[in-house]
């Protein structure tokens, strides 16, 4: 049974770790994508929104009156969360500044789970476990980098030689 084992092993760790944090950098980044997108209107090119100045008015009232954020900050909150999650899923996903991106939806991350919805933390079916399915993708790219099938390797490489 043990030789069996470490033969399941031999091949999990077969696996190039290229691979795993691409699909890393793709899991840590998709729901921020989607959340970024449905804050946008308009200006839509491929089915993409790229007008992340141009937020929906009722994301503002989400922010203010649902997250709690204080009437003064609120419109710069919601702005910063359209930017950060344009921005940031796109710097995982290419693979360029990965680290930085990931630290940055790592901060949103737990802004989220710690000031929106800290008593979530306390119950058994709490968004908390969503969270932790952000953060675990999250902290490997942050931890050991983006792997080589992205811009930070071709580039890094550029400017090694």
């Amino acid at each position: 049974m043990t030789q069996l084992y470490q033969s399941f092993a031999r091949m999990g760790e077969a696996i190039p770790y290229a691979v795993i944090a691409l699909f890393a950098r793709f899991a840590g980044a998709i729901d921020f994508w989607r959340s970024g997108q449905s804050k946008l209107e308009g200006g839509e090119i491929l089915g993409v929104k790229w007008n992340f100045f141009a937020v929906a008015e009722k994301k503002y009232y989400l922010f203010e009156n649902i997250y709690g954020i204080p009437a003064p900050i609120a419109p710069t909150m919601t702005h910063l969360a359209a930017i950060g999650e344009f921005f940031l899923p796109l710097m995982l996903v290419f693979g360029l500044m990965s680290r930085a991106g990931a630290l940055g939806l790592l901060l949103m991350t737990a802004f989220i789970q710690f000031y929106v919805f800290p008593e979530e933390l306390l119950r058994p079916n709490g968004n908390w476990s969503t969270h932790l399915l952000w953060t675990a993708p999250l902290l490997l790219v942050l931890a050991r980098g983006p792997g080589a099938f992205s811009l930070d390797a071709v580039l890094g490489k550029k400017f090694i030689k």
